[in-house]
This record gives C-alpha cells, structure tokens and sequence, in this order.
C-alpha cells in the first residue's frame, strides 16, 4: 500500500543509517519487524505500524522540544539530521565528523538502490505543497484525521508560534519539521549536507546543559538502537512529555491497522516467536476465502488498492510483473515460516483490475475478487465499527467465463480482413465410457457438451469414436476451446489427445488451456436427469407467463438429449453456477447438435492441412481460407462468417438462396440500399451479442448499457420504414427476411432509452442515472435526506458567523475537506473559536476549522450517500432485468445484422476480379476451368497459373498425380478442395467457371509427422488416418492423400498405395486425388477400362548438362512423370556440390541398372511368348507398359 512519510522522517532514517554504521549495530540481534537492512523505506514502513508510532512520535517531540530556543527565528530551528552531527568539543566533532560522513556515505547508497528500485510516485508519497498558501496537506482522496495535542513543558513555549504552525492532521510531530521535510530536495543526502551546513552557526547558540542533554539523549538512543522493544522503551522514556491523538480515524488508517503485524514484545525469546505466528483480522478474513477456493489466485480489496498474499503474491508478481514484498507463501502455518511474521503480499490500484485479471485467465489462473461489502460511513455508523471490514468473494474468472471485458467500447474499429480469428470463448464439457474392444478394435462412447458464455451459443454431440480418437479430435478443433471440463475419468488416449490440444496454439489464447476434472459417480446419469430437470423446473416457474408453450418445447429438447450429454449439461449448469453464469442455460433455443448433417464435415486433419482457420507455418489466421473470405466490419459477424465457414452447407436451395444474396449485394454496390447497409455496419463499433449476454447476466456498466441501446436504436432507425420483408426493396428473400428483423427492436429501445439520462449515463454517474420521473422511492428518500443535511449545513453558517461576530461565514474545501471555515490568524476572531472547533489545516495567514456540528451533519450526510449508492445499484440492477425480458427480439436483431455482415463479406470476396458464381449440381462432381488456389493468389506476388479438373460419378472419379517435387502437386489438390468448399459456403470461387456438386465430408491425408504421446511412428500415424478415410468416405466425398506408403521400403509402400488407391475408386468410389512418386501405380489405370483413373502431372522443362536444370511450368498435364528430380531440390537446398556429384553418379549408376534388369526381363518375357504362345496378351501388355517407363 502507499505509505505517507512523517514528517522529518527521511533525515531521521539517514542519521540512523549513519548511527548503526558508527556504533556496529548490525551485529547487534534487531527485532524480526526492524529486519530491513536499513533501507529508509523499509524502516518507514515499519514506523507505520500502530506499536511504534507513538514511540516515533515521543522521539520527535523530545528531541525537537530540546533543540528549539525561544530567541530562534522559525527557518533556524535545528532538525534531527543536525543535532545528531553535533558533538561537545572541535576535536571531537572532527571524529564525528569523519564517522558520520562514513555512515552517510552507505546510507546514501542504499538511498540510491532503493529510490532505484521502488521509485515512489507522487501518490505514493500522500502530500504535497499547497501552491497558494505553502500549505502541507493530504492528498484530495483521503479523509483527515484531526489531532488535539496537549503539551507541557517546552512543548507549550513552542506553542506559542501556533499562527505560523500549520497543524498536521497525521501526526503528533512539530509542524517545522514537517515542512522541511517535505519541501523539494535533490536527495536526502544532500539535505543533510545542507543543513550540516547550519550547524556551526547554531553552536554558538546553544547552552552547554542543552548539548548535553542532547548528547545523553543520543547515547541512549545508540545503546537501544538493534536491541528488543528498543523503540517502545524510548516511548516509555519520554512519556512525560508526550499526549496522545484524538479523533477517529479515516477509511485507508484503519485498513492499515488490519494487516499491522503485532508489536513486538519485551518477552522471553520462546514467548516472542509464539506470539509472532498470531494473524492479523486481514490475514484470518484471506485463510478463511482461500481454504473455500484453494484453486483461485485471490484478489483482495484492502483500502484504496487489491492486493495478492501468499504463493497468490508470488505468482502474481511473476505473470503480472509486479513488486512483491517477501514474507510467507503458504497459508497453513508451516514450521518452515515460522520466522516470518507476515504474508508476502503484492498489489495492484482499484482502477486497473480487470486488466491484470485479464491477464491472469489468458495465463490460464482462475481468479477471485475479494471485495468489501461495507464502506467507511456505514460502518462507522453500525455496530461493529470496532471489527475489520467485511470482505466476501464477489467474482470468480477463468478464460472461458471471463466476460467483463469492456474494452470493445471505446472506439472499436471495423475488424478487417487483417485482423486475426476471433476467441471463441468455449468451456467444453466432456465425458466418456467405454463401449467394446480394446488395443486397436477399442471403441468409446463420448459426450460432449460446449457453452460459449459470451454469446450463448451451446453445443451438443454424442458419439462413438476409435482409438485413434479422430472424432473427438474434430470436434475440439471446430470448437477451439479455451477451457476443459473432464468428467471422470477418461481413456489414456483421450487424455494424450486433451494434453497435446491444450498446450498448443489452436486455443484461442495462443497459450495453455485450462483443464480442470470432476468426479463421476457410478449412478451420474440418474442424478444427472433429476438435477437438469428441477433446474428447468424452476426456471418454468419464474417465466411460467412468458412464452410458456415454446418453453415446454424446448424444455422436452433438452430433456430429451442423449444420456451423456445430459451429464455433461448437469455438470456445466454446477460448474458455471460457480461463476453466476447459469443463467446461459436458459436460452434453450441456442441448443445445437454438433453432428447435424444439414453440413459438410471438416475433420481435424482437414482444418489442419487445408488451412481453414490458421496456416501451419505461424499458426496465425492470415493466409487461412477464413482469413481470405473475412470482410466483415463487426465481432459478432465475424463470428458467424467462422461458422459459416466450417460448416459449409449441404442443402443445394439454401445454398442457392445464400449465393442468390451475395450476388444481388455485389451487382449492386452502388446502389443507395446497399451504401445504406454499408454505413449502418460502419457505425456499429461495439460488440452488441457479448453486450447483450452481459446485460441478461446483469454485469453490463451503465456507459456500456446507453452505447448499446444508442447502436439498438441506430440500426432500428435506419430501416424502420419497413413493416413486411417486401418493404426491405431486394430481390433476395434472405436479405428481405433479415432487415425485416432490424425495425422490431425499436419500441422497446425507445422505452428504455427515455428512462435514461444520457449525460450520466455517458458519466457513469449513478446518482442521476435515471430521470426524476423514473427513480424509485428509496432513491427519491435518500436524496431527500441529503438535501435535508446539506440545508442545515447551510443554516450553520448564520450560527457560525453569530460565534465569530462576523456578518458572513463561507465554507471553503481544501485537499479535499469540505465544509471548513477559514478564520484569518492576525483577526479578532481567532480568540472567539470555540475550544470543540478541530482545526484541521492552516497557514502563515489563516486556519481552518471543523465544528463538531458540521463533523455530525458530514457524517449523516455520507450515510445517506452511502444508502443512495445502494439504491441506485440495485435499480439499475432491476432495469438490466427487465431488459433481459427482451433478450429474444434483442438478439434476433444482432443475429440479422450479423447475417446481413456475412452477406457483405461474400459480397467483397466476390467483387474481386476472376471469381464467378458456382453453378450447382445434385451428384458428386467436379468441374472447374481456370481454378485458383484463394489463399496462395492473394500472397503471391507473381501471377498464379490457373488449372482445370475435372471429376464426377460417371466419369473420372479419380486423378493420379504425379511429378516432380516441388512442382506444384500440393498445391493443385488442395486447390480443388478449397473451391469446393468456398462453393458450399456460399462464395464465388476464383475460377473461370465452377460447376460443383453437393460434397458431404472432405478428408485429407497429407504431411508426415509421428505422434509419440501415443507411441506412434509417422507410417502407423499415415495408416491409421487413410484406415479411418476408407471407414468414413462416401460416393460423395472428396479424398486427397498425399504419397501414401512413403513411410516403408519400396515394395511395401507400392504394395499398400497400390491396394487403397484401386479400394477408393472400385468400391468406395469416392472422388479421389491421389499424389505419389511411385510411378508404377500408373499401370492401375489400364485396369479401368473406363477411364475412372486418369492419370495427370506437372508440366516442366529439362535444360543444361544432362537435363539437371529444371523450370516448373505449375501446369496439369496428361500422363506420367516418370522422374521426381529429387537431386535438383538438393541443389535448391543448399546441398555441398561435393556430396551432389556423388549423388549423380549414384542415381545414374542405379538408375542404369534398373534398366539393364527391366530389359532382362523383358527379354526372358519376350522368349516365353515366342516360344509357348501362351498368355501371349497379357505379357505383350506388360511388355508395352514397361517399354513406356523405359
């Protein structure tokens, strides 16, 4: 926490730096509270705590009692640096001297590591010069504590000069050096040098009993100085002249007091250590919330800061890179910090919460807000003004339910194609029991269950999947979520595969994924059913009014949902209910089954390898086919595009209704409708479908509640002419429908808006939030009560100028105090203050005064601030309520406007040159001239060369690819599905034409990579995936595998391609895209008479000594290529020419004797058929095939 400096305490500090130097006090035992090497923070700290600050406060007061001379002008009182420099005789005061300026030589340096190290800010140091008046006073945020301070003795002849004395409300210490103290200096060294400076014209002055008592004084405080209670004895000391504060004490002091470690004792050493275990009220508040959440990282509101203690404090000062001050890390009273007496503790300001809470759920921390239910007014005025302040875990947060960010409000640009892939905030919950088999014939039965706090979009699917786990792993990437929810226990497979997906990048944080497990009991499911169904019974019985027949509807649906799923929702409903985010579950029309089959399907291995939302080189959206349709200018449409993206449609009429769309917003671009839709989304800077959830979750700030129903009433207003789809003036029904959804919002918008006033609002004034008409009667009385206080605040005016025989009385605020009166030093009516008036501040000139009167009407004033605070909330809170009846048209609206978004963005992509409409056929097919690869063309600098394909079920289903590496081949398969799929979006295709049938799922089987955390190597990785490929695969499916059987020798891997390509295209038959190297495969297209295998390659050029400079043409053409050129890419890589030549030689050696054996054997085949006649068809073919290769 910030703490303020008494006055003259840097001077002090240094002195004992010099002192404990001098004297060797560092072998001296120092109490356990003193152990800060000396540093001047670290001992101002310790000063702060309760126990010393009268000892502290007596020191002062003695020393400067005996120091001040009645003959001396105020700027010559001597300081504590001085009259510890001073000594009784000139030979002496050399050695001093020499000593001293030893001790202040190391105490400047520490000086220097800690200014260093700590740099206080302005605020921290808690006060300020008074620009008119030179005037010392607190900060404006805090309260004043006032002080009466008796004195006897010399303290009563210093008293004499109390007009030119500003009174410090802080502490019991002369008010001269106060304003030394806190006067600007380069440092405090050079303070000391300044004012040794004055020394010799002082000893003069000074009485030799005087300079002894000082002497005495300062001995005495050498001998104490490093020893047990050597502070409390000095107080004890000086007793005599010392009189305690009066008066209460402000919010931020008596928060301190709480975490104030207990004085230390003059006990034996064993009773000392005990009574250094015993905790603080603070303390006892935080162990109790963490033994309640000992997985949470707590944040705790102490005053006017949040602080983290413990192992909490380390890990927060790790992530969040913030100071913390050493201490005990654990909260269960280990032997091994016995020693220490006191948490370690961080902390951060109120202001910036949640962005260091933000930045601990992206680490993968789940966080809890501690905050205090009571305020300082309220308090004081109930019955337990004595206890510490009430403090209650408000707010739990992981990255899946963090939903408080309101950031997107302040100026949110439109999100361009730039941008990145938006967070999908999902929390998925899964379960899994085992169905049959093991090893490799193992099947499970999964359930899962996806909740997007956010939106409220909730995802469901019940499935079987193998050992391989592809579904499970097709799922988690479509999803990409953020938090994991595992009930029971789960395969170590699926344990592998949760690991391996949590700790890479295709989490929507870029960073490690939370996983947290719940138990699972043998009869969940029964549980499970009832706990869902007296949930949603409940729920009926609030809205038992509101929409009861689609209510009971919905509730039958989900009901209704498989058994696992239905454990995972009772699970989500607890887990979520943690987080006072149940509320989601509500909003059962947002329930949709995973595996509908209104959708193509996109696996795992096809997001990766197709680059459908990131690319596999920087694991970033752009140049992912996401990336090159995303012109959407909103969040929430850019969510749904990432939808409609991975899942492409199969119904061929909504398909045509969606392109029909498209194409009527891009030929009409110019067109005012469409400039009109431009500019309404252009408008919408904030994210309106998180907004609205956090409204119905009752978590929405005022500021944010105006901005979104100003965007509401915006984009109601810009279409409220139309009342039926045929007022919208498009051709699209689609179109027509959305906009018809815009207008119907604008009643309820205009309702709420006009019991809203705007300028507060804006403000984030709660006071006046509401207009007059509007506030309910507790605000209206507590209001009242105050205008009641601040008349009789009024009124005391007359009573006060009647006291000071004064015509007026004016009320004057300084630092932050109001209500004081000002009475000049130098007037009459100083003699006439009362002896209750607490002065609280003054100057040369004027004091200022509190009359108990006025500290009672303040005091009652706050209170009924206070209460009205409260019921401004919890209006608000009822307002936010009562829009979330309107939730349903709300997010109609949003979701129209997304649509009309996604539209647009189409609209964008398909104004680009060389894209046309696709034309769509009912069977599986193919046809596409002049196709493009959509990513690849955007980032290439140079022109793309285009390609034809064609495939279809009655003619060619599949191409065999060959050529050489390098040459295109990846490319040109992956380019034919991503037209497929950007066809089945809804989007044109770069193309000179497309026509493309209805595809139902895309695999792939491409790249090379092992899996270890599953024990296998990259062939059995290749296997299981093209295994899986040959279960799934349909007529009309799209499969590409990439050099299938490359993972083994040569035989083996011709023999196993050679097999699943001649399965694909005779009994699947699947279009297929087939890319190898083994050129022997080619004569698998003699066995279909019918042309369903063709074979094509990359077209190149041979140039320069023995053909070894290779151009790559990128072009399609018939036949084989029957080199791979496999040396001129380890001449492009670098390779040393040395180890080239010797591969050259090599490959034309072997490649010599390979067809020295081809022609052996086509002579012994030839002889055979001269001289047997037998077989003579077949071995001429045969013969003829290997002639080709030759």
């Amino acid at each position: 926490m910030a703490l303020d400096r008494p006055a003259g305490l840097g001077q002090l500090t240094n002195a004992i730096g010099s002192l404990h130097a001098k004297h060797g006090a560092a072998n001296q035992r120092a109490p356990s509270c003193c152990a800060f090497n000396w540093c001047p923070d670290a001992f101002i700290h310790v000063l702060r705590a309760s126990s010393y600050r009268s000892s502290i406060g007596a020191l002062f007061r003695t020393v400067e009692n005996m120091s001040q001379s009645s003959s001396l002008k105020r700027k010559q009182q001597p300081t504590i640096s001085s009259f510890f420099g001073k000594t009784t005789s000139s030979s002496g005061e050399s050695t001093n001297k020499a000593a001293g300026l030893n001790g202040l030589g190391r105490a400047k340096q520490r000086v220097r590591e800690e200014e260093s190290n700590l740099s206080p800010s302005p605020e921290d140091k808690g006060e300020y010069l008074d620009d008119e008046d030179e005037d010392i006073v607190p900060p404006s945020r805090k309260r004043v504590k006032s002080s009466r301070i008796s004195t006897d003795g010399a303290n009563a002849a210093a008293k004499g000069n109390d007009d030119d004395v500003p009174q410090s409300p802080h502490r019991n210490v002369p008010a001269s050096s106060r304003t030394e103290r806190f006067r600007f200096q380069s440092s405090p060294v050079s303070s000391l040098n300044a004012e040794g400076s004055q020394v010799e014209g002082r000893e003069a002055i000074d009485t030799e009993r005087e300079r002894k008592r000082k002497e005495n004084l300062h001995q005495k405080f050498v001998r104490r100085l490093g020893g047990p209670g050597c502070l409390p004895s000095l107080d004890h000391d000086s007793n005599a002249n010392t009189a305690m504060a009066e008066g209460g004490e402000d919010e931020e002091e008596a928060l301190d007091e709480e975490d104030v470690a207990p004085p230390p004792s003059t006990k034996a050493r064993g009773a000392r250590k005990a009574a250094s275990t015993k905790l603080t009220p603070l303390e006892k508040q935080v162990i109790d919330i963490k033994n309640k959440h000992k997985d949470a990282i707590l944040v705790v509101e102490v005053g006017y800061k949040f602080r983290f203690f413990g192992e909490d404090a380390r890990i927060a000062a790790k992530e969040l890179s913030i100071v913390c001050i050493p201490g005990k890390l654990r909260f269960d009273e280990h032997p091994s910090e016995a020693h220490l007496n006191r948490f370690a503790s961080a902390s951060i300001p109120v202001h910036r919460l949640h962005v260091h809470v933000k930045r601990l759920v992206r680490a993968g921390h789940k966080v809890g807000v501690v905050r205090q239910l009571e305020t300082a007014a309220l308090k004081a005025a109930g019955d337990n003004r004595n206890a510490p302040f009430e403090r209650k875990l408000t707010h739990l947060y992981t990255k899946g339910t963090y939903i408080d960010d309101t950031e997107e409000l302040e100026g949110l640009n439109a999100v361009g194609a730039n941008s990145a892939a938006p967070a999908t905030g999902y929390l998925l919950c899964m379960t899994e029991s085992n169905a049959k088999g093991w090893g490799n014939d193992e099947k499970v039965q999964v359930g899962i269950l996806a909740v997007q706090p956010a939106t409220g979009n909730i995802i469901h699917d019940s499935f079987e999947d193998g050992f391989m786990r592809t579904e499970i792993e097709t799922r988690l990437l479509h999803i990409a979520p953020c938090e994991f929810l595992l009930i029971g226990d789960v395969s170590r497979a699926t344990d592998k595969l949760v690991q391996h997906l949590s700790g890479s990048k295709m989490n929507v944080f870029g960073d490690k994924v939370r996983v947290e497990r719940v138990s699972k009991s043998k009869t969940a499911a029964a549980e499970s059913h009832s706990h869902v169904s007296s949930f949603y019974a409940g729920r009926m019985k609030a809205t038992s009014t509101i929409q009861d027949e689609r209510a009971r509807d919905l509730l039958d649906k989900v009901l209704n949902l498989p058994e696992d799923v239905t454990i995972c929702l009772s699970a989500m409903i607890k887990h979520l209910k943690e987080y006072n985010l149940e509320n989601v579950f509500d909003l059962t029309k947002y329930f949709q089954p995973f595996s509908a089959r209104s959708h193509m399907l996109l696996n795992g291995n096809t997001l990766i390898n197709l680059e459908i939302y990131q690319n596999q080189t920087e694991q970033t959206s752009k140049g992912s086919l996401f990336w090159t349709l995303d012109r959407t200018k909103t969040r929430f449409g850019q969510r749904l595009l990432r939808k409609w993206v991975g899942r492409p449609l199969l119904d061929k009429q909504e398909l045509e209704d969606r392109v029909a769309a498209v194409t009527e917003l891009k030929d009409s671009d110019a067109t005012p409708r469409v400039g009109r839709l431009k500019t309404l989304l252009s408008k919408v800077k904030t994210d309106l479908e998180k907004n609205l959830l956090r409204i119905y979750y009752g978590k929405c700030t005022r500021p944010e509640l105006l901005t979104v129903l100003q965007t509401l009433q915006l984009i109601a207003t810009e279409f409220s002419h139309v009342k039926s789809p045929a007022d919208a003036g498009f051709d699209s029904p689609v179109i027509n429908e959305a906009i018809t959804q815009l207008p119907a919002v604008l009643d309820d918008v205009v309702s709420y808006l006009n019991k809203i006033n705007l300028h507060s609002a804006k403000a984030d004034d709660k006071f006046s939030f509401f207009q007059e008409s509007e506030e309910t009667d507790e605000i209206t009385e507590q209001k009242l009560g105050i205008g009641s206080v601040e008349h009789d605040l009024e009124e005391y005016r007359n009573t006060a100028a009647e006291i000071l025989c004064k015509k007026k009385v004016c009320y004057v605020t300084n630092a932050g105090i109001e209500y004081l009166i000002e009475v000049e030093n130098s007037s009459l009516q100083m003699k006439k203050i009362p002896a209750s008036w607490r002065k609280i501040s003054g100057t040369k000139k004027v004091s200022r005064f509190h009359p108990p009167e006025v500290v009672n009407l303040m005091r009652e004033r706050d209170q009924h601030k206070e209460a009205l605070a409260a019921a401004c909330d919890k209006a608000f809170l009822g307002l936010l309520a009562d829009i979330s009846t309107k939730y349903q048209p709300f997010r109609d609206c949003i979701q129209a406007l997304a649509t009309l978004d996604c539209f647009m963005s189409l609209a964008a992509v398909a104004a680009q040159p060389g894209y046309v409409r696709p034309t769509y056929a009912d069977e599986a097919r193919i046809s596409v001239r002049g196709g493009r690869h959509p990513m690849v063309e955007q980032l290439l600098l140079d022109t793309y060369v285009p390609n034809d394909t064609e495939l279809g079920i009655d003619g060619t289903r599949a191409l065999l690819v060959t050529g050489p590496n390098m040459g295109g081949k990846s490319s040109y398969v992956r380019q034919v599905a991503l037209i497929s799929i950007m066809g089945q979006i809804g989007s044109y295709v770069p193309a000179e034409s497309a026509t493309l049938g209805m595809l139902d799922a895309v695999y792939t089987r491409m790249g090379a990579f092992d899996n270890m955390l599953a024990g296998e190597s990259t062939f059995m990785v290749e296997l299981s995936e093209t295994s899986d490929i040959l279960k799934q695969a349909t007529p009309r499916s799209l499969v590409i595998l990439d050099e299938l059987g490359r993972g083994t020798s040569t035989h083996d891997g011709v023999a196993i391609a050679q097999a699943v390509l001649d399965y694909m295209v005779r009994d699947i038959r699947s279009l297929t895209l087939f890319i190898t190297h083994y050129q022997h495969l080619s004569n698998l297209a003699r066995t279909f008479p019918n042309g369903e295998l063709r074979n094509v390659h990359m077209k190149f050029t041979e140039s320069g000594k023995d053909g070894q400079d290779i151009t790559f043409l990128y072009e399609v053409g018939e036949g084989v290529a029957h080199r791979s050129y496999g040396l001129n890419v380890a001449r492009l890589a670098n390779i040393p020419s040395s180890v080239l030549d010797v591969a050259y030689t090599k490959s034309a050696d072997l490649e010599e004797k390979i067809k020295r054996k081809n022609l052996e054997g086509m002579a012994k085949g030839l002889s055979r058929v001269l001289e047997n006649g037998e077989n003579g068809g077949e071995l001429m073919e045969r013969l003829l095939s290997e002639v080709e290769q030759l």
